[in-house]
């Protein structure tokens, strides 16, 4: 199956790109405007380089992943078996080993905490 990536200009003037099947489906997008056609070019060549390689979860296994956010900050969210969020940071981290260190406290101790019902305010 050949797929072909297009790489555009939006309304808004950013660019952007898609890898389109050949059967016309879009099978994946950009996600955000770049500010420079060579940005998109640069991010097709991250996709082409990355994408081969990349792990895809199995959702059989209940799983913690970090990411980062828009804010350049790295988060954490715990992700059930059914691919729906369990639990997130609810806080960014400078790094991507500060977001690993918390989930790593959060797998430690979830199990034994205690549960405390707080009266309405």
């Amino acid at each position: 199956m050949v797929a072909t990536f297009e790489l555009y200009e939006d309304r808004a003037g950013k660019y952007r790109w898609r890898l389109v099947a050949s059967n016309g489906e879009i099978i994946a997008d950009s996600g955000e405007g770049y500010s420079t056609r060579s940005g998109a070019r640069e991010a097709i060549g991250r996709i082409r380089e990355r994408a081969p390689g990349a792990a895809v979860p199995s959702f059989e296994d209940t799983h913690f992943e970090v990411f980062r956010d828009r804010a350049d900050e790295y988060r954490w969210r715990l992700v059930g078996d059914n691919g729906r969020i369990l639990a997130d940071s609810g806080e960014g981290y400078a790094s991507k080993h500060g977001a690993r260190d918390a989930a790593a406290r959060v797998k430690q101790r979830a199990t034994d905490a205690e549960t405390t019902e707080l009266d309405d305010a």
